[in-house]
């Protein structure tokens, strides 16, 4: 009896990895399809011809669902057109962190089908809970203020 699950990552061994971060405006991988589009994540094997999607978004706890589902439908196009083609596989996964530090379901789905060990998976969940609901708060204090210094830190994380 296997120990863990089989993950999506387990199907390959030649990953390629952006990530939408600020100062880091990527392009699309032209291999997979020619879009403007920037999901926050994009994992894809070249070889296995697999693509993974991730998109997170942060919404007050009762519109979870509705982001989720604005998510989907914002991205559908683009993943209709690259199955369409035949080129890749296409695995899409919303992930929703509420702006108060809950966490839906689909974050550990999502680490779950990467294959991230549940103690690990446990311990990122709270990782994002605390930001989350940090940041909202950090944001909460601001919201008089006339100017936004964009030279603070929005946040920052305690050396463990």
């Amino acid at each position: 009896m296997k120990s863990q699950q089989d993950s999506l990552l387990d199907k390959a061994n030649d990953w390629k990895l952006l990530v939408d971060l600020p100062g880091n405006n990527y392009v699309f991988p032209i291999d997979i399809y020619c879009t403007e589009e920037r999901p926050d994540i994009v994992i894809w094997s070249p070889s296995k011809k697999m693509t993974i999607i991730i998109e997170l978004t942060c919404p007050a706890e009762e519109g979870i669902e509705n982001a989720k589902l604005r998510k989907e439908t914002k991205y559908l196009p683009l993943i209709s057109e690259i199955r369409r083609q035949n080129k890749f596989t296409v695995n899409f996964m919303t992930v929703e962190v509420g702006v108060r530090g809950f966490i839906a379901t689909s974050l550990k789905k999502c680490f779950a089908m990467l294959g991230l060990p549940k103690q690990k998976s446990c311990r990122a969940c709270k990782e994002a809970s605390y930001i989350a609901a940090s940041c909202s708060h950090t944001i909460f204090l601001a919201a008089s203020s006339k100017f936004w210094n964009d030279n603070k830190e929005l946040l920052v994380i305690p050396e463990n």
